[in-house]
């Protein structure tokens, strides 16, 4: 899996220059939005 999403990654990158800052700026954004959104809610229903 960590392969491919490499794989697709390298693949845009080299196609699309910046493309990969933006995708992975994004990725992390998501995954802190979600990660936080979590916590929050495991939080306050607890």
């Amino acid at each position: 899996m960590k392969a491919l999403i490499g794989n697709t990654l390298g693949r845009i990158c080299s196609d699309i220059p910046g493309a990969c800052i933006v995708l992975q700026t994004i990725l992390v954004v998501t995954l802190s939005g979600v990660l936080g959104y979590l916590f929050v809610t495991q939080e306050l229903l607890n």
